[in-house]
C-alpha cells in the first residue's frame, strides 16, 4: 500500500520570487459550471469557487453610521473544488457532497488563520490539515452511508485548488484533474488514480488507448466505502500572472482530448472570456457524446 503523502511536490521554477505588489489571487475570474450530459439521469457531480475573507458585521456602534457597517479585507485565499461521486440511485450526489462540504468546512475553521503576519503560508500545516481533512471525509462516507441505510458502496473523486498568491496547493484523490495553461501550453497537474493509468504507467497502455479503455473507469483511490484507507496526492504551484487552472472531472476529459481543451483555454485572455470558454468545453463534451456528468471550474489569474 502507498504511503499517503505528508509533504507537497513543489513545482517552482528557480529565480521565481512570487513577489507582487497587488493580489492577482483574489483579482482573479474563476467560475465553474456543471451539466447533466446526455446519459445519465442525475448530475452527481459537485463543484465549489469560494474566497476566504476576513469580515467583521458590527450590529451597534457608539459612532456614527457604523451600526450594520460590514468591514472587510480583500480574500486571503480562493478555493475551487470539483468531485464525482460514484454510487446508485442518489448515493453519488450525496457521497460529492460529503467530500465537499468537508473540505468547506476544514477552509472555514482553519485555513484563513494560517497565514502569519508576514503573510507567508505554514505549508507543513496545510499539509497535515488537508490530509486530515480528506480523511475524516472518508470516515464521515461510511458514516452517513450507515445513517441513511444505503446499500452497495459509494464513493467521490477530489480535486480541489487552494490559492494563496503566489501559490496554488493541490489535494487530489481519484481521475478528476487540474491542468495548468502557461505560455500557450497545457500541463496536466494531477495523476488518475484509475487502473487505465496504472497500464499507462507499465507500458501497456498509450495515454489515448487509457482514455478510451474500460480500465479508466475502475479507480485505484477514492474517498469512499469501498476502501478502509484514501491516498492523499498533494502538490504545490508557483502561479504567474496569466496563467489558466482549469479543475475537471471526467465527463469532460473523457470526451473532449487535452489538444481541444488547450486549444480554448489559449484565447481565455479576458476575464469575461472565462464563462464563456467553459460554457464551450461542456457544450463540446455533450457534441461528442456526453456519457457522463460535466463539470468544469476554470480560474484566470
Amino acid at each position: 500500500m502507498t504511503t499517503p503523502r505528508k509533504t507537497f511536490e513543489f513545482l517552482r521554477r528557480r529565480g521565481d520570487d512570487g513577489g507582487h505588489d497587488d493580489d492577482p489571487g483574489a483579482a482573479a475570474t474563476i467560475v465553474g459550471l456543471s451539466d447533466i450530459g446526455q446519459v445519465r439521469m442525475t448530475n452527481q457531480d459537485t463543484y465549489v469557487v469560494a474566497a476566504l475573507e476576513k469580515t467583521i458585521h458590527v450590529q451597534q456602534c457608539g459612532l456614527p453610521d457604523n451600526d450594520g457597517a460590514r468591514h472587510r479585507e480583500t480574500p486571503t485565499g480562493r478555493l475551487m473544488m470539483v468531485a464525482d461521486g460514484m454510487g446508485g440511485q442518489l448515493h453519488g450526489e450525496v457521497a460529492s457532497a460529503v467530500v465537499v462540504d468537508g473540505m468547506l468546512q476544514y477552509a472555514f475553521s482553519m485555513m484563513p488563520w494560517l497565514r502569519t503576519a508576514a503573510g507567508s503560508q505554514d505549508e507543513a500545516a496545510l499539509a497535515r490539515g488537508f490530509t486530515k481533512a480528506v480523511k475524516r471525509s472518508h470516515e464521515r462516507m461510511r458514516e452517513v452511508a450507515e445513517r441513511k441505510g444505503f446499500t452497495g458502496d459509494m464513493g467521490s473523486t477530489l480535486t480541489m485548488g487552494y490559492v494563496a498568491w503566489p501559490m496554488l496547493y493541490l489535494v487530489h484523490v481519484g481521475d478528476s484533474r487540474a491542468y495548468l495553461h502557461r505560455g500557450g501550453k497545457l500541463f496536466r497537474l494531477t495523476r488518475d488514480h484509475n487502473l487505465a493509468q496504472e497500464m499507462v504507467q507499465a507500458k501497456v497502455l498509450t495515454e489515448e488507448e487509457a482514455r478510451r479503455s474500460r480500465y479508466s473507469s475502475m479507480l485505484t483511490n477514492s474517498v469512499s466505502t469501498a476502501s478502509e484507507s484514501v491516498r492523499v496526492e498533494l502538490h504545490a504551484v508557483q502561479l504567474r500572472q496569466s496563467d489558466r487552472v482549469l479543475l475537471c472531472t471526467d465527463g469532460l476529459y473523457g470526451e473532449v482530448t487535452d489538444e481541444e481543451i488547450g486549444q480554448r483555454l489559449l484565447h481565455v485572455e479576458d476575464g469575461v472570456l472565462v464563462e464563456p470558454c467553459v460554457s464551450s468545453l461542456i457544450s463540446l463534451a455533450n457534441k461528442k457524446g456526453g456519457r457522463d456528468n460535466i463539470t468544469a471550474v476554470l480560474a484566470l489569474f
